[in-house]
C-alpha cells in the first residue's frame, strides 16, 4: 500500500514581512517638475552647447516641449501642432521657427 502525499500549502513569504516591517509613505515625483524651472532647464541647454552634444540638446528641447507645449506656442506664435512637428524626427523645421522655440525655452 502506498501512502497519498498531502502537500500543506505554505504562506506566501512577504505577507509574514509585512507585519514586521513598518509602512513607509512613498514621496510624491512628479518628473516633469525638473523642465518647468526655466533656470535649470537653460543651465542644462547650455551645458550641450559647450560639450557639442546635439543629440542631448534636442532631448532636453523636446522634452520641454512636451511639458510646456501650450505655453510656449502661446509665447512663440505658432500652433501647438507646428511647435511638436518642428522637433520631432520626422519634421524639417526652418530655423527661424527653432530660433523661436530655442530663444522661448532658455528667455
Amino acid at each position: 500500500m502506498t501512502r497519498k502525499r498531502i502537500l500543506k500549502k505554505q504562506k506566501p513569504y512577504f505577507r509574514n514581512i509585512s507585519k514586521n516591517r513598518k509602512r513607509r509613505k512613498l514621496r510624491k515625483h512628479d518628473p516633469g517638475a525638473f523642465f518647468k524651472d526655466h533656470v535649470k532647464v537653460a543651465e542644462a541647454l547650455l551645458q550641450c552647447l559647450e560639450e557639442n552634444d546635439s543629440s542631448a540638446f534636442l532631448e532636453i528641447i523636446n522634452t520641454y516641449i512636451y511639458v510646456n507645449r501650450t505655453k510656449v506656442a502661446k509665447e512663440t506664435g505658432l500652433s501647438r501642432t507646428t511647435v511638436q512637428n518642428a522637433l520631432s524626427s520626422k519634421g524639417n523645421p526652418t530655423i527661424r521657427t527653432i530660433a523661436k522655440i530655442v530663444h522661448r525655452a532658455v528667455a
